[in-house]
């Protein structure tokens, strides 16, 4: 059993890896957006040193990158806001870490 059976359940952002672990959807982000994870300032980021109050839609996503973003990285990052856009975090909350297959 490794990681890749456990995924988080978001709350305050302070323990979830923004890039590395599963937290918006099924698999790591730097694996459903390999080229913009190449790309990335921050690889070692947490949730929480992506969000502005307590959310995503208000980041800067060109700022977070290496170099300015070609067209089609452009449309990457579009689906990378898609995706993160209705996580809120919850500053009072500790992250949870969860096993995928318990039916709770």
């Amino acid at each position: 059993m490794g990681i890749e059976s456990f995924r988080w359940l978001v709350g305050n952002g302070q323990s979830i890896l923004f890039w590395e672990d599963a937290w918006c959807g099924d698999r790591p982000l730097r694996v459903e957006f390999p080229r913009l994870f190449r790309l990335a300032l921050n690889k070692k980021g947490k949730v929480i040193d992506f969000s502005i109050s307590k959310g995503f839609k208000e980041v800067n996503w060109t700022d977070l990158f290496s170099r300015p973003l070609l067209e089609r990285e452009v449309q990457m990052v579009s689906s990378l806001k898609e995706a993160v856009s209705n996580m809120i975090l919850f500053p009072e909350v500790e992250d949870k870490l969860l096993w995928k297959h318990d039916s709770k």
